[in-house]
């Protein structure tokens, strides 16, 4: 009866394990692509933002010799590379929120597939991060 009782629990750990380590890569994926997303994001930013600057401390120092027409076609230059930086923003910005969402919907799928294992595994997690905070 003992032995059953144990199998019974090495089975159960050891498909906790099983699943926990699943969600850890499911988690590990999404990490990975917010990470990315974020890098992204800071290239295009910053390479755009560099290019702007170097363009206005060009047109600064070209100001007083530019005829009217000449400041605007620079200005209009200016606005041009302004919108193409926030559009570059915010292409990598939708992308970064496409990968959150998708990581959101397959750890949704997977707690509404096996809602009891979720349950268990927050437990855990919660249990095991209970232990490690209470032992500073």
């Amino acid at each position: 009866m003992q032995n059953t009782i144990l199998n019974k629990a090495e089975g159960a750990v050891a498909a906790a394990e099983d699943m926990a380590q699943r969600t850890g890569t499911a988690v590990g994926s999404v990490l990975d692509a917010t990470k990315s997303a974020g890098k992204q994001v800071g290239a295009a930013v910053s390479s755009e933002m560099s290019n702007l600057r170097a363009d206005l401390d060009d047109l600064i120092s070209r100001m007083p010799s530019l005829s009217d027409i000449d400041l605007e076609e620079a200005k209009e230059r200016l606005m041009a590379k302004v919108a193409s930086a926030k559009e570059a923003a915010q292409t990598v910005a939708a992308d970064a929120r496409k990968h959150f969402n998708e990581g959101v919907d397959c750890s949704r799928g997977y707690v509404k597939e096996h809602p009891l294992q979720a349950v268990g595994y927050a437990a855990a997690i919660g249990f095991l991060l209970g232990l490690l905070v209470s032992r500073r």
